[in-house]
């Protein structure tokens, strides 16, 4: 009995290794896919000036509705423009996203 419990526990260790392996993975990938929005976004916001995170938000999810991009809630959506700011690729005043100075 002892040598069956011990195999049922690291036949689980490998299983929960694979899953977080996959999810890791899986994450790589919607970020890979989301990356290839930042060029819809800059289009956007070149249009426009400035846009909130309400505006893209809803224009993803109206004309990209079947891609990772029209999926976000808009807190992902944020998430993804913060990283913008970080990487200087857009700056965040007065609740708005505008191009860097």
């Amino acid at each position: 009995m002892f040598e069956l419990e011990k195999e049922v526990k690291e036949t689980q260790q490998v299983v929960v290794e694979e899953m977080d392996s996959a999810m890791v993975k899986i994450e790589q990938v919607r970020e890979e896919e989301l990356e290839g929005f930042t060029n819809f976004v800059m289009g956007l916001i070149n249009q426009s000036g400035q846009i909130t995170v309400e505006r893209v938000h809803k224009l993803l999810s109206l004309l990209l509705y079947d891609s990772v991009a029209g999926q976000l809630t808009q807190e992902e959506v944020k998430t993804f423009l913060d990283k913008k700011v970080k990487q200087k690729l857009l700056a965040f005043t007065g609740g708005v996203y505008k191009k860097p100075k």
